[in-house]
């Protein structure tokens, strides 16, 4: 067997180092973590967000690997987003479920908001007054053995 010898000219190791650099710049740009993560990350050590740091850390992750495939949908406002939720209610609930968006569209309904996000999550009430049928109360008459 003889062996061979090859030689790389200036040019030939110029063009293998640019074709080098350039895979390892593409890897570090599939690798390097963005903005929103750093963001995410940085309230999740910092304690600004509602859950566990464990969870938060894990929830920054899922994110970041959903932006870089285009998955993160943040189209609608957040009432059309909240409405969306609605319609997987039917009847009464469904209806309550929107005056708790939109305000009650009854004049005895009102809608109670209270809570914060950091705290867990903003709560709506739905609270419907309704009134039945008077009922009268009479007084009972004294027994006839009653002092007076």
């Amino acid at each position: 067997m003889r062996p061979t010898i090859s030689f790389l000219t200036a040019a030939g190791i110029g063009a293998a180092a640019a074709l080098l650099s350039g895979a390892a710049s593409a890897a570090d740009a599939a690798t390097k973590p963005t903005p929103a993560y750093m963001k995410d990350r940085a309230d999740c050590d910092a304690g600004r967000t509602a859950q566990d740091r464990a969870t938060c850390l894990k929830e920054a992750g899922a994110a970041a690997q959903e932006r870089k495939r285009n998955g993160l949908d943040n189209a609608g406002s957040p009432r059309e987003n909240a409405l969306e939720r609605c319609n997987a209610l039917t009847g009464k609930d469904k209806t309550d479920c929107v005056a708790r968006i939109d305000g009650p569209p009854k004049s005895n309904q009102q809608v109670i908001t209270s809570g914060s996000v950091s705290g867990g999550g903003i709560i709506r009430e739905t609270k419907t007054t309704t009134t039945g049928p008077a009922v009268v109360i009479e007084p009972m008459a004294a027994p006839a053995s009653a002092p007076k």
